[in-house]
């Protein structure tokens, strides 16, 4: 069996509702989806997402249509870790386009072996999976309405995004955590958007709510200021600062986090990011599964890593659940919903179909593509 066809769609998704963080204002996602096809029919799909908020897909689908397609064609779909290495040296370390081609190798797999990912990844030691959901930042009472409508659907977990203005910030969370049961966690996501001075203030605010984590209170590089975070008390989770298998030794050695947050398309896919988690656990780290701004595919991923990995259990997960943003719709052919993951007490089951478990619609990559 031999790789013979590597194509990447750049798409953008509209929101129905406009989604606020720090960084900006997001009106669509966009997305590039893989898919790669053996010599006897196989086909694998996957996601990548662009880092930025507003980042560019059509430059990223293109490398995969290039310098990727040149590295996998005529090649054993099997050798994934030989191909991570051939694509991250041919794309100098470029891990949001390697992203959504690792998943669709380990897609593939699956579906050449007949079984789940999971599987392939040392079998279920989470499943169903907690789940949370994440709230774009909005104004105070509205966030707090909002919060009260996704704890009624059953979830018992909520993100609060915060915008970089301190006073705002601390009544956003203090209306939510107002709003809610005892019982619900709340965690908090800054995406780097204080400096240290602001930071440590909105902490200090924020320390006697009682909140499960803040994530990424100052930009990615700045470990330091992140150990000065953690002085404050409140658990600190990164983001941002968590990229490579190096940046996770540092932040060990640098006693900079108390929490990881691993975004499987943001890491490089599967294959990085269990290697990342390992670090983490070997140094008695706690995991967290994010979602970054992903379509259902880089979820179905998500889920399986999750269900795979001894570091996420007992705690909640925003990627392996449904988009907290209002997507208009989807390139698949069942969403995961709201209402479903509530049903089920806030939880979510990784799928057991070969690969990853998803039916992605080609017409509806098509009509949501960009020129």
């Amino acid at each position: 069996m031999k790789i013979s066809e590597v194509v990447a769609v750049p798409v953008s998704v509209p929101l129905t509702t406009p989604y606020h963080i720090s960084r900006g204002i997001m009106t669509h996602f966009p997305s590039v989806i893989v898919r790669i096809t053996t010599d006897d029919g196989l086909t694998g799909f996957g996601e990548s997402v662009p880092l930025s908020v507003v980042g560019d897909v059509v430059p990223l689908a293109e490398r995969i249509n290039t310098t990727v397609r040149d590295v996998l064609m005529g090649r054993d779909p099997f050798d994934i870790e030989a191909h991570v290495a051939a694509i991250l040296s041919a794309l100098d370390h470029d891990l949001d386009t390697l992203g959504g081609v690792d998943i669709a190798l380990w897609d593939l797999a699956g579906k050449a072996l007949n079984t789940p990912v999971f599987n392939l990844m040392g079998g279920r030691c989470n499943d169903p999976i907690l789940v949370d959901y994440t709230m774009g930042a909005q104004s105070p009472a509205q966030m707090a309405d909002r919060a009260a409508e996704i704890c009624a659907t059953g979830y018992r977990g909520l993100v609060v995004k915060v915008t970089g203005d301190v006073a705002q910030d601390v009544e956003r969370v203090r209306a939510v955590k107002e709003r809610v049961a005892a019982d619900i966690t709340v965690r908090v996501d800054c995406n780097g958007g204080y400096s240290r001075d602001d930071a440590r203030r909105f902490l200090e605010a924020v320390k006697p709510l009682g909140l499960e984590f803040v994530e990424q209170p100052v930009v990615g590089d700045d470990l330091a200021g992140l150990r000065l975070c953690r002085e404050i008390g409140v658990p600190i989770s990164v983001d941002e600062s968590l990229n490579t298998l190096g940046e996770a030794l540092a932040l060990i050695s640098e006693q900079a986090c108390d929490v990881f947050n691993i975004k499987i398309p943001k890491v490089g896919g599967l294959t990085l990011a269990k290697k990342i988690a390992a670090v983490g656990e070997a140094a008695g780290m706690p995991i967290v599964v994010g979602g970054r701004t992903t379509l259902e595919l880089s979820r179905h991923a998500s889920r399986h890593f999750a269900a795979s990995t001894p570091g996420t259990r007992g705690r909640a997960h925003e990627g392996p659940g449904p988009a907290s943003q209002a997507l208009s719709d989807d390139v698949v052919a069942v969403r995961s919903t709201l209402e479903s993951v509530g049903a089920q007490g806030s939880t979510i089951s990784v799928e057991t179909a070969a690969g990853l478990g998803a039916t992605v619609i080609w017409d509806k990559v098509e009509h949501f593509r960009l020129s």
